[in-house]
């Protein structure tokens, strides 16, 4: 049993956690995405596995200089956020520069539930901010079916999201007060440290659940939304009889460029009920299925796949060519209730979007692959490798 490492650090706006209880439960998966929730997975997987790319698709910097464009973003939401709070493009192009790509996040409707149930606690309590509910983040997941075979959690908030793109942005550049002259202005306008951002990119993380309230929001006065969003990142292990493991997803989307023909997935563009079959590349050996759903999302649990094999997956439906991937493995290394070291072997996930796109006068199709305020975290890991 993995015994929980103490590491917090706080401030007026955010809070980090680190606890463990290493079980033996399995978890259960529900809550399919709504097509607005699989669009805000596909901004944050996007972020993810190329980062570099996504501070130009989020604002409009001035490269080479040291201020944003005008206007700062394409988006108006995000442009007032940055202009309110005064936010250094000079800084954020810095810290930028340091992010490092990471794997996709695979949806969990658990953790969509957990997450959407805080949400409605925000909505209730009129407040943002952690633990509203009496409970720990621990306590919360585990309440809502994650199982205890977890490792890490992390938490995030945001009250009053305009858009999944502005919610979105708002986690990725964390814009806020500094706390660098407590009383006297926003400081640099972006949160020190950047939680939110830090989480996003976070590769110990496999899955999140992304939920919107469910209640109104009449008479509310701090908590307005529209979108009161709550997001709940984990992963999971397993133990083999000799050995941990933290299995890979293969997770993606299926869509058809109908909506807005800008090589992204949009809400409305999901393709669901597509089977997605999963074959070992050099034997041709059937390994996994998959549907996506309704939202045309699909994450395919890796368990038993490892990494030195090339795999593939197909969607045949869609008539659009195979995809090929590999699943990379590394070592994390977390405690036991001794205080000894346990190697857990994290398998990464992998990512794979299928892109239809009706030609006109044709049914020719391409494919394309990819290869806040408020941050809550709860970690067990005491050692990388």
């Amino acid at each position: 049993m993995l015994l929980k490492l103490a590491r917090a650090a706080t401030s007026t706006r955010l809070c980090c956690c680190v606890a463990l209880l290493f079980g033996t439960s399995s978890a259960t998966r529900a809550a399919d995405p709504t097509s607005s929730q699989q669009y805000w997975l596909e901004l944050m997987n996007r972020m993810r596995m190329n980062p570099a790319a996504e501070l130009e698709l989020l604002t409009n910097y001035s490269i080479p200089g040291s201020a944003f464009a005008s206007p700062s973003s394409d988006n108006s939401d995000v442009a007032a956020a940055l202009q309110y709070y005064g936010t250094s493009a000079s800084l954020l192009a810095s810290q930028w520069s340091t992010l490092v790509a990471a794997p996709a996040l695979a949806w969990n409707g658990v953790l969509s539930n957990s997450a959407a149930t805080y949400s409605d606690v925000m909505v209730d309590e009129d407040q943002q901010a952690h633990d509203l509910d009496g409970l720990d983040l621990n306590t919360r997941v585990e309440n809502a079916g994650y199982g205890t075979n977890y490792l890490d959690l992390g938490e995030t908030l945001f009250a009053t999201s305009q858009s999944p793109f502005h919610g979105h942005a708002a986690f990725a550049i964390d814009w806020g007060d500094d706390d660098s002259n407590p009383g006297n202005g926003f400081g640099t306008g972006i949160q020190n440290p950047a939680y939110h951002r830090i989480f996003m990119m976070d590769p110990i993380f496999k899955e999140v659940g992304i939920g919107y309230q469910t209640q109104s929001l009449a008479g509310n006065t701090n908590v307005t939304g529209p979108i009161v969003v709550t997001q709940h990142f984990g992963n999971h292990y397993r133990y083999t009889g000799s050995a941990f493991v933290a299995d890979a997803f293969l997770t993606g989307s299926v869509y058809e460029e109908s909506v807005l023909a800008d090589n992204f997935y949009t809400p409305g563009e999901g393709l669901g009920g597509r089977a997605v079959f999963i074959y070992d590349n050099a034997t041709n050996a059937l390994l996994k299925t998959g549907t996506t759903n309704s939202a045309g999302g699909y994450n395919i649990l890796l368990d038993g796949l490892v990494n030195g094999v090339t795999y593939r997956v197909e969607v045949p439906s869609t008539g659009l060519a195979p995809q090929t991937f590999t699943i990379n493995a590394r070592v994390e290394t977390y405690q036991d209730e001794l205080g000894n070291d346990v190697s857990v072997t994290f398998y990464d996930n992998a990512y794979a979007r299928f892109q239809v796109v009706p030609e006109p006068g044709g049914a020719l199709l391409i494919a394309s692959s990819a290869l806040m305020w408020l941050a809550h975290r709860q970690r067990r890991r005491a050692v990388t490798h």
